[in-house]
């Protein structure tokens, strides 16, 4: 929604992440077992139109750093966190212009999901978990769109930029998903038969695609 504050798209994040399995703690607080996200006391980072004023440290302990990168690109926000890691510092960065492919693709998910789409970034382990979950929450024709933990950590950058060609798992309308995703307006590889996966590339690999 283009009226939401900074703050209230941060706080969706956190609230998808805590639905997940996530513990949300504040510095004092002792951490136990993960995955746990561990914040400062917020409120100087916002200005008072909730705006984030300056960039935003906070840590993740034991989760995958892709799934926190993912939350924040929901809402339009650009995270930096080292994918490799399972645990460290991450940083909601303030001046993010322009958005990340991350947070573009994200929104051409969402406009498939409004079509009827599965459609789910970084969303499972594995091609046939994601499948699986996938077959377990459809109704009707199969719709869907995702792409795997793996991919995520090898083909996004450490602020949601995309280094190489990202495999898109799917089922559905090959045109109508190509027209989703060109209007991020990076690379887009539409496969001619459905057992081929979509491939989303960064703008300057055409070679690759």
């Amino acid at each position: 929604m283009p009226d939401d504050t900074d703050r209230q798209k941060m706080e969706r994040a956190i609230g998808r992440l805590r639905s997940a399995g996530w513990r949300v703690l504040r510095e004092e607080q002792s951490f136990g077992s993960g995955p746990v996200l561990v914040f400062p006391q917020v409120d100087r980072f916002f200005n008072d139109d909730g705006s984030l004023r300056d960039d935003l440290s906070f840590e993740w302990i034991e989760g995958l750093a892709s799934r926190v990168q993912t939350a924040f690109a929901r809402e339009g926000l650009v995270i930096r966190i080292p994918l490799e890691q399972e645990s460290g510092v991450a940083v909601c960065v303030a001046d993010r212009a322009p958005d990340s492919d991350l947070c573009r693709i994200v929104q051409s998910f969402r406009e498939l999901e409004a079509n009827g789409y599965i459609a789910e970034p970084d969303f499972s382990l594995t091609t046939s978990g994601g499948w699986e979950d996938v077959h377990q929450r459809v109704r009707g024709d199969l719709k869907a769109i995702f792409w795997i933990s793996q991919a995520h950590v090898d083909c996004f950058d450490d602020e949601g930029n995309l280094v190489d060609d990202l495999p898109l798992q799917w089922a559905g309308d090959a045109a109508a998903i190509a027209e989703a995703l060109r209007g991020t307006g990076l690379l887009v590889e539409t496969p001619e038969i459905a057992d081929i996966t979509f491939f989303i590339g960064p703008v300057g690999d055409e070679d690759a695609l």
